[in-house]
């Protein structure tokens, strides 16, 4: 049997398809991690672009976290002491309009800090989404990658598989015409010794 293996021509072609897998592997184990990544970002970014496509009931769930920051409450603090101290001076005291004059600039302050709250959220959420386009990019096209190499690696198993067989083939239509041409090459000298018998 050691023999048989010894000369079997589809030896050759055995080993060139498992350095063939072997690089296959291996090139697909580089890129899995990348393609799945990609994939996990998809759901994340529909997600995102549902959230986007209603942005006011976006804006209201963030709008529910709201609370005023320190600086906001900070400046209301001062802005309301500068203008009591102010009106004191001039003496208003408790009148309406100077007390309106406080309480729209405290709602100013306080819808300031509001507009700044939401912008950062949404500018922090949009970069999380530009982060998850960028791994999701990379992963398409891993898994781009790896879907071409598996029709490379398919197409490569192919041929390989129909040339070992076609040695295998010609191996044993090249035995079958050794084969004959001895039997014949005997017939030959049998004739031979006949007809030196004859003579």
């Amino acid at each position: 049997m050691a023999l048989l293996d010894f000369l079997d021509p589809g030896r050759g072609y055995k080993s060139a398809m498992k350095q063939f897998t072997k690089g296959y592997e291996e090139g697909k184990g580089y890129l899995d991690p990348y393609a799945g990544a990609g994939t996990s970002q998809l759901e994340q970014l529909l997600g995102a672009q549902t959230a986007l496509m209603d942005p006011a009931a976006l804006q209201s769930q963030w709008a529910s976290g709201y609370e005023m920051s320190p600086y906001a409450q900070q400046l209301q603090g001062a802005a309301q002491e500068a203008g009591l101290s102010s009106m004191g001076s001039m003496g208003l005291g408790g009148s309406s309009a100077a007390l309106q004059n406080l309480q729209q600039t405290s709602a100013n302050i306080m819808q300031a800090d509001r507009e700044r709250y939401m912008k950062d959220l949404m500018d922090k959420y949009m970069a999380g989404v530009g982060i998850g386009q960028d791994i999701y990019g990379k992963g398409a096209g891993a898994a781009g990658t790896l879907g071409q190499m598996g029709m490379q690696y398919g197409q490569g198993m192919g041929e390989l598989e129909a040339m070992k067989s076609q040695s295998r083939n010609q191996m044993m239509m090249d035995l079958l015409g050794l084969g004959g041409q001895a039997y014949g090459d005997y017939l030959s000298g049998q004739k031979m010794k006949m007809l030196a018998g004859l003579l």
